[in-house]
């Protein structure tokens, strides 16, 4: 699942945000652990689950570069077979360290961090070593303000100046303050008097984002699951509890968009007895966190010149990012895989993995793309009378999902965290048919080239000598502005305008300009 991470420094709404980072660093994490005497040894290795948490970040400058420290958490859920062919689990944790280099100190840090792949080895029944390859995406904004230079200017040169501007919208991000949540309740036992836990899962998935006055509505839900053992059977026993909650985020206004995102930290199964009925209850910490984003208007100096003197400018370019789309939406899956293998006969449990992968712009679509990682647990045949055995399979089913941009003109960059609930697989001869409910919470941003004004030089030594009496006439051509006949001619456009009689900028149609 990627996580976000912001600095808790706010960006200011008086300056243009620059991208200058955007990097993708992989990083490894192993560990050999040894299994605690009083959970059974391992006879056969069925899956491992892995989940990346970041916790921490710290960026130090160093020159025009910054050294930019990451950390956190992967948590393993181990699920195997001991010598009796009973299904059983263990969570395990590590932690992990990365570092990069960054091409500035950006004044926003986004870290997007996932589980790439895990490889596990068994070493001996109480031994494990588990390698982990993170993969983690780095963009750093930096926050820019463009000024005018007019170099040689004073306050007297100041009325003989004339100046033209762009409106530009500029992306501005504000952090919602990362809150924990906790929900505590009890799973649905059913007709089920006193299951016995192997192992437990929790997803939770947002639907609804909504950026209300200094605060960001939440909506979504919450699922808790538990592998049970009761008697000789396995069962499995779910809760799902809706999601409501208010962020803090000051500033916020109604019409911003906002995204957020989601995860389960903890859970916690208890068994409580009551009058000899044992009963199964579930304590789950989740995380949230996400951030506001809103377009700003930008007054930026394209061009100036003096009527007075001679006026040398210096051009650059620039890029402009605006947020083009920030929401949580939800599509389906609904597939039928071939199986690789028949071996399995009864489901038990399905694990699932949504993993997001790259994004394509198309005919005025982004197409995020992208896997969905689920692998059986479930019974085998018996033979000769002797108890079934745990088996797992795992498959990789492609996703693709498309929704509309609206008109754009720059070059895109995405981010999407992908979340699944509702997720169902049933056997049908050699065909495993699988449906789920995705939930991608995603953000395009349009990054455009505007052409500034850099530096003008206001050459005083070379003075414009107005003709007293002269009537000069221009006849414009296709493509001409006002802008540039007054500038040509070290007049102004209100002159311009004064002169001809004209309410706008455009000469289109005219045959002669007074000057």
């Amino acid at each position: 699942m990627a996580e976000l991470r912001l600095n808790t420094e706010e960006i200011k709404d008086n300056g243009l945000l620059r991208l200058t980072n955007d990097t993708v660093i992989t990083h490894d994490v192993s560990e050999e652990f040894s299994l605690p005497d009083y959970v059974p040894e391992i006879r056969r290795l069925l899956n491992v689950r892995a989940q990346a948490l970041p916790e921490s970040k710290y960026i130090a400058d160093s020159g025009s570069n910054s050294s930019l420290e990451i950390g956190g958490t992967v948590t393993y859920l181990l699920i195997y077979t001991d010598d009796e062919g009973n299904l059983c689990s263990i969570p395990l944790t590590s932690s992990y360290e990365a570092e990069a280099t960054l091409v500035s100190h950006p004044t926003t840090v986004f870290i997007d961090t996932v589980v790439d792949s895990t490889s596990p080895r068994v070493n001996a029944p109480r031994k494990i070593t588990i390698k982990s390859r993170l993969k983690s995406r780095i963009l750093g904004w930096e926050n820019v303000k463009e000024e005018e230079r007019i170099e040689g200017k004073t306050t007297a040169d100041e009325l003989f100046i004339e100046r033209k501007s762009e409106t530009v919208k500029a992306l501005s991000i504000k952090p919602v303050s990362m809150q924990n949540i906790r929900i505590s309740d009890k799973l649905d036992m059913g007709a089920y008097q006193s299951p016995r836990p192997v192992w437990c899962d929790a997803s939770v998935t947002v639907n609804d984002v909504r950026a209300q006055n200094n605060s960001v509505s939440v909506r979504g839900e919450v699922t808790v699951k538990c592998i049970c053992k009761d008697g000789e059977n396995m069962i499995t026993l779910t809760k799902s509890v809706a999601l409501a909650e208010e962020l803090e985020a000051q500033g916020a206004t109604l019409g911003d968009m906002a995204r957020v995102s989601a995860r389960p930290v903890s859970l916690a199964i208890s068994n409580e007895q009551s009058d000899s009925v044992g009963q199964l209850f579930f304590d789950l910490t989740c995380e949230l966190e996400g951030e506001l984003v809103r377009n700003t208007e930008n007054e930026l100096v394209t061009d100036c010149y003096s009527t007075r003197c001679e006026t040398e400018g210096e051009y650059k370019t620039i890029d402009v990012f605006s947020m083009l789309k920030a929401q949580n939406s939800s599509f389906s899956i609904n597939e039928s895989v071939k199986r690789k293998a028949k071996d399995i006969c009864e489901i038990i449990d399905i694990m699932w993995d949504p993993v997001y992968e790259k994004a394509e712009f198309k005919n005025g679509k982004a197409i995020l793309n992208g896997r969905l990682n689920l692998t059986l647990i479930g019974k085998g045949e018996e033979q000769d009378g002797d108890t079934a055995e745990y088996l797992s399979e795992s498959y990789e089913i492609p996703y693709k999902y498309a929704t509309d941009l609206g008109r754009y003109t720059g070059e895109l960059v995405a981010r999407c965290d992908m979340s699944v609930s509702n997720a169902t697989a049933r056997l049908d001869g050699d065909k495993l048919i699988v449906s789920a409910e995705m939930h991608p919470s995603f953000e395009v941003i349009e990054k455009n080239k505007v052409k500034i004004l850099d530096t003008a030089i206001l050459k005083k030594d070379k003075e414009i000598k107005k003709e007293a009496a002269c009537v000069r006439v221009y006849f414009p051509k296709e493509g001409d502005t006002l802008w540039e006949i007054a500038k040509k001619y070290h007049t102004t456009v209100a002159t311009l305008k004064e002169n001809n009689d004209l309410s706008t900028d455009t000469v289109d149609g005219i045959k002669s300009i007074i000057i």
